[in-house]
């Protein structure tokens, strides 16, 4: 399920969508179908949100190896009315998976459990420190007996729904053709009033939904590798991800970043527990923590910026300073035109 809108991570996803932002060097669709791929390599990606960008890049070398079918939603269905729109390409047991996540748990484990159980639909389950930014269930022996969604207060579980799912064809039965509709909302709570099986399965490992800023700075944190020495006299320690063709100067401390393809960190530059996406600059002086700048950033002499998301193609002047906000083209945010 590629077709979200991202609005929590604009000004990133003005022009990417959701499914295609990097995360340490791959589209975060790639770490989905790489953990599906080991039980089939026949995918149907649901799009809407720039659908176009999504088909040419599986158009060309981002299909290799596997069978792609896309289904394009004009205009938004939801989740399950998405999944009404590929009823008759799907005659047996299927996963879905929405394509902004990343987890560890292997998949084969999560249809054993689900044929095993005799489930229509089996739920991927991870324990969080805060359900109420999640719809949550309450498992009884492996069944689920009760769904809340985003509980603000008196949780009855800590067990989020992951976005991924196992699923029998008959569950296109409970999905009207051509009507907007939410698989946790409308489709689950359907299936469980005409009593069928729905089983929650605990899932291992870590699990990471990009939906918000600091989720997708840990989440190119998470599958970077530790290292630890100097570059020209440039200190890095922790997570480290370095694109082709960045150009680091002296004197720098990059610390759990990530730094994609062209970027240039020019002398003395601090960056900690941060993203910079391709194409960026950051002059010398500059501090930058807990953010992430967007494609073709460029940031001015002693720059300070914590807690916040530049927007793509953005200029901020020399000394500016940026906290806890977004920052975009063609808001009236400190900047400086382009010479």
């Amino acid at each position: 399920m590629a077709g979200g809108l991202g609005t929590r991570l604009r000004p990133i996803t003005d022009n990417i969508p959701k499914s295609l932002i990097p995360v340490a060097g791959k589209p975060v669709v790639f770490y989905l179908m790489e953990a599906l791929s080991k039980v089939s390599n026949d995918f149907i990606v649901t799009a809407s949100y720039r659908y176009e960008k999504v088909i040419d890049f599986f158009s060309g070398s981002g299909a290799r190896g596997k069978n792609i079918l896309f289904s394009v939603e004009k205009e938004p269905l939801g989740t399950a009315g998405g999944l009404k729109k590929i009823e008759k390409f799907v005659d047996d047991t299927f996963i879905v998976g929405n394509a902004d996540t990343i987890f560890q748990q292997d998949v084969r484990g999560l249809v054993k459990f689900h044929r095993k159980n005799g489930n229509t639909v089996t739920l991927g389950l991870t324990e969080v420190e805060d359900p109420s930014e999640f719809g949550v269930a309450k498992l009884s022996n492996g069944r689920i007996i009760e769904f809340q969604e985003k509980p603000k207060e008196n949780p009855i579980s800590n067990l989020a729904n992951v976005g991924l799912y196992v699923m029998e064809p008959e569950i296109f039965d409970h999905i009207e053709k051509g009507k907007a509709a939410d698989v946790a909302k409308d489709l689950l709570p359907n299936l469980q009033r005409e009593g069928k099986r729905i089983g929650g399965f605990r899932m291992k490992g870590t699990w990471i939904d990009i939906g918000r800023p600091r989720d997708l700075i840990k989440a190119n944190l998470f599958v970077t590798g530790m290292r630890k020495g100097k570059i020209n006299g440039t200190k890095l320690s922790g997570k480290i991800y370095i694109g082709r063709n960045v150009r680091i100067g002296k004197n720098c401390v990059l610390e759990n970043v990530a730094i994609y393809e062209g970027s240039v960190i020019e002398d003395n530059v601090y960056i900690r527990n941060s993203v910079v996406y391709d194409n960026s600059t950051i002059e010398r002086g500059s501090r930058i923590e807990d953010s992430i700048l967007s494609f073709g950033s460029d940031l001015g002499e002693g720059v300070i910026i914590s807690d916040s998301v530049i927007g793509g193609g953005l200029l901020l002047r020399k000394g500016a300073k940026i906290e806890g906000t977004v920052v975009s083209l063609g808001e009236e945010k400190p900047g400086r035109d382009k010479d």
